[in-house]
């Protein structure tokens, strides 16, 4: 930077502090605090360093065709939210000296906030500092170089997010153990030739991240098995194989005996017996709590047949993937069919088939009557029927009534003649009550 000796320089006819004040030593002046302007740039736009509060000018800092410039900003008006502009005025000033006028000889600029745009404004929001008509504090240095010092940390983060949102895959060959315990970031790997596991060297791993020490693998086999294991941040656990977790259910039925597979059910899901029957033609809509025109009448509606819970009953829920035989929990009338808990399908559908007289028996919800084979056949009477039932898993109301459920795993109760041979050598026809699917 340049300096000049003020103090310091001497002449030789009139000594020290003689230093010739002159245009060109006005300019010297000028030249340098012009240098100064010029590291208010270092902002980069346009910003205000401090506002004025009605009593002391603010300073803001403008780009003016491209180089910077220092303007005061008068103390009246203060910046409010309906701020527009920073109007720039220009007053050219005369001055006089030793009796002479020198005209337009200062050039005075100062800023303040307006409302509306005058001859030289600028855009509030253009300053650096200012968003949405709302000012905040321009950072200091020190300010500035906490947030430079901590780039690297927020980069790592951001990377981080990404992956775990986008869980960008990579391929590798021949991952030993010691590498897939190494994975703790989020990322999903395909892997080829690898370390055996479950006998199988081509898979898929996907690690996520759980809380600050956490760490979740999730293993794809080709046969559509999962395993998954996690890190606790000391140690790894267990593989663990996971199954479906749908509300899906699976159903098979050997020599009259019903079997059961699903997978991992929530606790708030039941295993329901359904039966599907008529719903009547009519329905009543005048309930004693019902509008006073509807109360006592009936209106007709479309006929058809629904799957209802039948009983209340709910199923015994087995180990998630394998098959087991269902067996009866629950019932919606303990008192009259308490008996039912604990026994199979074939005795919660037993009352289904009841005697009606005359040697005829009937199957709830089928018209036709039945009779065995030994009995006098007559019109309207057959030897063998079966009602439509349903298994479903479903989430119960607070009524009992079903909230939602999966898809219903649809059964029929079949009855039919069979003949007996007795201890005397003789035959007899009994009812056979059995399953088959539908």
């Amino acid at each position: 930077m340049k300096t000049a000796n003020y103090t310091e320089t001497q002449s030789v006819s009139e000594g020290l502090n003689k230093y010739p004040l002159s245009t060109d030593a006005l300019q010297f002046i000028q030249e340098q605090i012009s240098l100064l302007e010029l590291l208010a740039g270092i902002g980069g736009s346009n910003y205000i360093l401090r506002a004025p509060d009605g009593a002391t000018p603010g300073v803001a800092v403008v780009m003016n065709n491209g180089r910077p410039e220092v303007l005061e900003i008068v103390p009246i008006p203060v910046f409010t939210p309906n701020t527009k502009y920073l109007t720039v005025k220009t007053v050219e000033k005369d001055i006089q000296a030793d009796g002479d006028i020198y005209p337009k000889a200062r050039t005075l600029r100062a800023a303040q906030f307006t409302l509306a745009r005058g001859a030289e404004s600028y855009d509030i929001n253009s300053f650096a500092n200012v968003s949405g008509r709302t000012m905040v504090a321009f950072p200091t240095n020190a300010a500035l170089a906490a947030k430079i010092e901590a780039v690297p940390q927020k980069v790592l983060e951001y990377l981080k997010d990404v992956l775990a949102e986008k869980l960008t895959g990579k391929t590798m060959k021949g991952v030993t153990a010691a590498q897939l315990d190494g994975l703790k970031t989020s990322c999903v790997l395909s892997c080829t030739g690898s370390v055996s596991l479950f006998g199988m060297t081509d898979y898929t791993v996907i690690v996520t991240q759980q809380g600050s020490t956490m760490v979740r693998q999730e293993l794809r086999l080709g046969q559509n098995q999962i395993f998954v294991r996690i890190f606790n941040g000391t140690v790894w656990g267990k593989w663990e194989q996971q199954t479906e977790t749908a509300m899906h259910l699976d159903i098979k039925i050997a020599r009259g005996t019903v079997y059961l597979r699903h997978g991992v059910l929530g606790a708030d899901c039941d295993i329901v017996l359904l039966r599907k029957k008529r719903r009547s033609a009519w329905r009543a809509t005048g309930g004693a709590k019902s509008y006073a025109k509807n109360r006592g009448k009936r209106k007709e509606r479309q006929p058809k047949t629904q799957y209802v819970h039948y009983k209340g009953i709910k199923l015994s829920k087995g180990e998630p993937g394998k098959w087991y035989v269902p067996k009866c929990t629950a019932v919606q009338s303990p008192a009259k069919d308490g008996m039912l808990i604990g026994k199979e399908m074939l005795m919660l559908c037993h009352s289904l088939l009841y005697q009606a007289g005359g040697g005829f028996y009937r199957l709830q919800g089928s018209r036709k009557r039945l009779v065995l084979k030994n009995h006098s056949n007559i019109k309207g009477t057959q030897h063998s029927g079966y009602v439509p039932m349903g298994i479903q898993i479903a989430r119960l109301n607070n009524t009992g009534g079903k909230d939602s459920g999966g898809e219903i795993a649809r059964i029929k109760f079949r009855v039919s003649n069979y003949r007996e041979k007795l201890a005397s050598g003789s035959y007899v026809y009994v009812w056979r009550r059995s399953f088959s699917l539908d």
